[in-house]
């Protein structure tokens, strides 16, 4: 566990992650003088120091630019300077492009609905010839920011992560974004943890942001929630989706929940097991009843630590990783410049070990692949696990010893 000190004072950052509401005017006193946090998880002098954010009605805190791997490993705002960010503002042309100043995103998916130009999930129903900029699926972004966040990553030091944690990284990467030209608090709520001493608070802040999305002189407003998917349940009319840091409904068609079902399989399987977690990215409306109109959404699947995986034996190999407390990373393909992409890579071995999990034996296809990672490999002395899913228990499975924690 470690510290941050602002405003006079030096308290647990889990804390600071977790209860953000309790530190509102300490935060606002430090961001007018000094003007930064600072973190403890070094002893060095001076201490490193750490952004104050505004998002919403909350301050956070996020690491001071391009200080990252000078934190502690087993810190928040470590950033390992070995692993390649998964964006990058080189390409003008890209979805998502890294900048000084923060992530610009542009997204296929509408955030202002122009009457009769529409489709029904929010796509522009004729592309617009005045940008030849890419633009990325909901699942895209999700994705990526989990990535930026850091949330792809488990450095072994500890066996639990909550949603606060995931919350605050979150927060720290998306606080300066745009996303399709608008402010991403304007247009991004990321659900914050549920606290039923806070929940005046939180219903609050969550019906501020969705007072926003209004219809004015035809136009439609949008918004764009982050939460983990609690329950999808029938109505008379369609679904309703709840989340797990709140009771709010979602209405959803069956067309649009039938749709979810097929594009991200797994995911929509997994939504009743406890090993697993799923995250969703809403795109939502606010009806003339006030009551939430889903639009369209993306589910990713993750372990129980929030790290996400493609398929539930991913999701059991990773809840094993964490519970042996390894040093590993789930890589996320964002682009088409890996040409192995192993499901994990363990870092706590004296060379990188690559983890496989083969769960579709004996398909053409993916023999082939596995056959030509395989040799990859080979070619590049890289050491690897495999766990062939039909064929062994998950306890059956030998890792290589851990060395030190780098």
């Amino acid at each position: 566990m470690f510290n941050v000190s602002f405003d006079g004072g030096t308290f647990p950052l889990t804390d600071v992650q977790e209860n953000p509401a309790r530190y509102v005017r300490r935060l606002e006193r430090a961001k007018v003088t000094p003007g930064y946090a600072t973190c403890e998880c070094v002893t060095q002098s001076p201490p490193l120091q750490l952004v104050i954010r505004r998002y919403g009605s909350l301050l956070h805190l996020a690491g001071w630019p391009d200080d990252g791997h000078r934190h502690n490993r087993g810190c928040a705002f470590f950033k390992d300077p070995d692993i390649t960010k998964p964006v990058s503002g080189s390409d003008t042309k890209a979805a998502i492009l890294a900048t000084p100043a923060g992530l610009n995103v542009k997204l296929d998916a509408s955030l202002t609905l122009r009457e009769a130009t529409t489709g029904s999930r929010g796509s522009p129903a004729t592309p617009s010839n005045r940008t030849t900029r890419r633009s990325a699926s909901l699942l895209a972004f999700l994705q990526t920011l989990w990535a930026e966040a850091g949330l792809n990553q488990w450095t072994g030091t500890t066996t639990s992560r909550h949603w606060g944690q995931c919350n605050a990284q979150l927060l720290a990467e998306v606080g300066t974004a745009l996303i399709n030209g608008a402010n991403a608090q304007d247009v991004l709520h990321i659900m914050r943890r549920f606290d039923e001493a806070d929940r005046a608070a939180i219903n609050a802040e969550f019906d501020a942001f969705i007072s926003r999305l209004d219809v004015n002189n035809g136009r439609t407003k949008r918004g764009l929630v982050i939460g983990e998917i609690n329950e999808v349940s029938p109505t008379q009319y369609g679904h309703a989706l709840s989340l797990r840091q709140s009771a709010r409904k979602y209405y959803a068609s069956a067309t649009l929940v039938d749709h979810a079902a097929r594009t991200y399989p797994h995911a929509w399987r997994a939504l009743d097991d406890r090993a697993a977690r799923v995250i969703a990215l809403l795109l939502v409306e606010r009806t003339p009843k006030g009551h939430l109109k889903l639009v369209d959404l993306a589910a990713m699947l993750c372990s129980r630590a929030f790290l996400p995986c493609d398929s539930m034996p991913e999701v059991a190999m990773a809840n094993r990783l964490v519970a042996e407390g390894r040093d590993f990373q789930k890589p996320v393909r964002l682009n088409d410049g890996d040409d192995m992409l192993p499901d994990f890579v363990l870092r706590d071995t004296p060379v990188d070990t690559h983890v496989e999990v083969y769960g579709m034996n004996g398909v053409e296809h993916y023999e082939a692949r596995k056959e030509q990672k395989r040799a990859l490999r080979s070619a590049r002395q890289i050491p690897v696990v495999e766990w062939n899913v039909d064929r062994e228990a998950l306890e059956a499975v030998r890792l290589p010893r851990a060395i030190k924690h780098r």
